[in-house]
């Protein structure tokens, strides 16, 4: 496989990872009968494979700091691969899921703050760090409560809604991302 269809391929990866993020909710919402796991797997190494073609994309016109974000996010993604494979297959590592998968989005959110200010990528430089903002910021806030041992209830209507303004933005990166490969294949990383 040719370095540019490797590429686009991560970027439509990325843009699949919102619509495995919003599965997340089929169980809930009509009774299906697969665990939660199977799409947050799906979701975390679609986007962890978007972040690592990110980063050869555009890591090196970002600098080091965002290199290191996504070095950062990549890692988070390969950190909750493995705990979404232990609460997958029965064990008790959701809550470890839950932290990696903040690392990830974190990691992009960094990106995105750099992004914004060397524009590695020719548009969407925003995007980053709105996909990456919401499931770090979702993460930080419950355990905060957590540990002050107060319990929010938060509806279904509005966990959509948070995974929504999650969602788009990861998708419109993806699509940004490979259309930035398609128009431009041989151009320097």
């Amino acid at each position: 496989m040719t370095d540019h269809r490797w590429l686009r391929l991560s970027g439509w990866g990325m843009g699949l990872a919102a619509a495995a993020l919003l599965a997340t909710f089929l169980p809930a919402a009509w009774r299906f009968d697969f665990p939660p796991a199977v799409p947050f797997l799906i979701a975390i190494l679609l986007t962890t494979l978007g972040e690592l073609g990110m980063r050869v994309r555009y890591g090196a016109r970002a600098g080091r700091a965002g290199q290191a974000s996504l070095d950062i996010g990549i890692a988070g993604g390969v950190a909750a691969t493995v705990s979404g494979l232990l609460w997958a297959t029965g064990f008790s590592g959701r809550g470890a899921m839950n932290a990696s998968m903040a690392v990830m989005f974190g990691g992009l959110f960094v990106f995105g703050w750099v992004a914004i200010r060397r524009k590695p990528m020719p548009r969407g430089n925003v995007l980053p760090l709105l996909a990456g903002l919401w499931w770090p910021l979702i993460f930080l806030v419950s355990s905060v409560l957590g540990l002050a041992d107060i319990q929010l209830d938060v509806s279904f209507g509005a966990s959509l809604l948070l995974f929504l303004a999650m969602c788009i933005p990861l998708a419109l990166l993806g699509y940004r991302t490979q259309a930035d490969v398609r128009a431009n294949p041989h151009a320097a990383p």
